[in-house]
């Protein structure tokens, strides 16, 4: 690394022992669909507030269905007013070059274009008639292709404090678990797919509607906590199946890592089974949740300490830094965290080796670390009779 002033932050991983007013929530999407005169522009930029802003971008669903269906669906749940940025592709345009890492490539052009804002991004497409499908996989190629693409765009932005989470769709799933590609066997943890589908015609993937659960909750809650309620009343894979007809598969289909809807026996509507990213879950953020708190603890250090590049720090005569200034900059960033992630984490620590040589690298090292908030995944009651005038032998 240069000496190019700045805060730079690494982040650990490995640690968590797991086994086989904010940006928190603002959120954008890259949609294929159509341009209309003098009001929708291909690969142009749009803050949207609400669902009223589709008439005014001329937006239908006779001729653009799915940004049609993605904005309301996202705007159900995440409510009107939410921020959403907004970059529409032609339909032509493959989910690996919306998401290519390349300068002017959809995804960087929505990311620069909303100033670092975006903490969630959903791409999603409609299969042009033409498109030849690639499904040795179970999925798309051009799915599996994509995920490597917006790791990259993620990693990249990340470097530079604007750190975002992406979703993506398992476009045409052929229904089979057979030779189906596993999420959970990649490493890229800034991403997840959606088998879900809000779509009974089309199948496309609910990125809108699982984006906005998203952007309406907390940083360390799960898009299928069962308080929040069903997310829809019914529900589909991308293979167009009802998402009931599917039950048999939900454990094969949770284990390969997909996001999809799932039913609970006393509870009416759809729910999710959690937020699985595309990495093993021996991965520190291997679901959604871990990866927004990292993210927003990744700005409130940043936003901290960077007022304290090229300030000047007490050296004691040994060489050794002060021991009040380690203090002071120890508390400054503990005091940041714990109260803007308040009720987000259980603790936050953070400590300086009084013992560096500050004046021969003019580097300070910082260690810090998070005990995030613990996700009931699932509860297992021990249930029998018992008889009290039963006596033992």
């Amino acid at each position: 690394m240069g000496n190019l002033p700045g805060v730079y932050i690494t982040l650990g991983n490995g640690n968590l022992g797991r086994t086989a007013s904010t940006s928190d929530g603002v959120a954008g999407l890259v949609l294929t669909g159509k341009a209309v005169e003098g009001k929708l522009e291909l690969n142009k930029h749009y803050l949207l507030s609400g669902t009223a802003d589709l008439a005014t971008l001329g937006i239908a669903p006779e001729d653009n269905r799915l940004i049609d269906k993605e904005v309301r669906a996202f705007y159900a749940h995440a409510g009107e007013g939410a921020e959403l940025h907004l970059l529409v592709v032609a339909e032509a345009t493959t989910l690996t070059a919306m998401c290519d890492p390349g300068d002017g490539s959809p995804v960087g052009k929505l990311l620069d274009a909303a100033g670092g804002r975006i903490r969630l991004l959903g791409v999603n497409k409609i299969l042009p008639e033409e498109y030849d499908l690639v499904t040795d996989q179970g999925i798309d190629a051009d799915v599996v292709a994509a995920l490597e693409k917006i790791q990259q765009n993620a990693e990249a932005a990340r470097k530079a404090i604007r750190p975002f989470r992406a979703l993506l769709p398992a476009v045409a799933w052929t229904g089979s678990t057979d030779n189906l590609y596993k999420p959970r066997s990649s490493s890229y943890n800034d991403a997840a797919l959606v088998l879900a589908s809000d779509d009974p015609d089309g199948h496309t993937a609910a990125i809108g509607q699982v984006l906005g659960r998203a952007s309406k909750i907390e940083v360390h809650q799960s898009i299928g906590r069962v308080k929040d309620g069903a997310i829809a009343t019914t529900g589909y894979f991308t293979d167009g199946s009802l998402y009931t007809d599917r039950s048999g598969m939900a454990e094969i289909l949770n284990d390969a890592g997909y996001i999809f809807y799932m039913k609970y026996p006393t509870r009416n509507g759809c729910y999710l089974n959690g937020d699985p990213m595309a990495a093993p879950v021996t991965d520190d953020y291997s679901q959604l949740y871990l990866g927004r708190v990292v993210d927003k603890a990744v700005t409130i250090i940043y936003d901290t300490y960077i007022t304290e590049v090229l300030d000047n720090i007490s050296i004691n005569d040994d060489g050794t830094l002060d021991q009040n200034q380690c203090i002071y900059l120890q508390n400054q960033i503990i005091d940041a965290v714990t109260s803007q992630m308040d009720g987000q984490i259980s603790s936050f620590d953070a400590y300086i080796d009084p013992a560096q040589n500050i004046l021969a690298t003019g580097n300070l090292q910082v260690s810090t670390s998070i005990v995030p908030m613990g996700v009931i995944n699932r509860i297992n009651v021990d249930l029998a009779f018992s008889n009290p005038a039963k006596t033992s032998d």
